[in-house]
């Protein structure tokens, strides 16, 4: 198997979608009720945001995505990694490659980097590719508490 990760464009989005369903709904489940398999759907045909699609081309096999963002800060652009799902110990095929195409795309959109939160099992890869781990995001629900 030969996995790579390339950019969807708007047109091929419908092509894509009924495979990666299963995918958008583990990402709805680690939103944890911020965002739906709707909102996410309807990020990606506003163009508000950006499909990258896991895949091996040869037997057309998707394992996975990832969702980016081109946010606008009041000083900087920055290129936001928002959502990525996939087969279990499978993104590791194409983390290189990922790294790479996503720097590429952002330059080229006139990003002044690249930003995004994670689960803590990403700080090696990360670092090892020159991003510095300066936050992990870590939550507490008070479903179900009294107040």
């Amino acid at each position: 198997m030969s996995y790579q990760i390339d950019y969807v464009p708007y047109g091929m989005l419908s092509s894509v979608m009924p495979r990666l369903l299963p995918y958008f709904q583990k990402s709805e489940l680690w939103t944890r009720g911020r965002a739906t398999v709707d909102d996410i759907l309807k990020f990606l045909f506003t163009q508000h945001m950006q499909l990258w699609l896991v895949h091996d081309p040869e037997i057309r096999d998707m394992i996975g995505y990832v969702i980016t963002e081109l946010k606008q800060y009041p000083r900087r652009k920055m290129l936001v990694l928002q959502y990525c799902a996939g087969e279990t110990q499978h993104m590791h095929y194409v983390e290189s490659e990922m790294y790479a195409k996503l720097e590429a795309f952002a330059k080229a959109e006139g990003c002044d980097g690249i930003e995004f939160f994670g689960r803590p099992g990403w700080t090696r890869s990360a670092k090892q590719r020159g991003y510095s781990v300066q936050t992990v995001v870590y939550e507490k629900f008070f479903e179900g508490e009294r107040t």
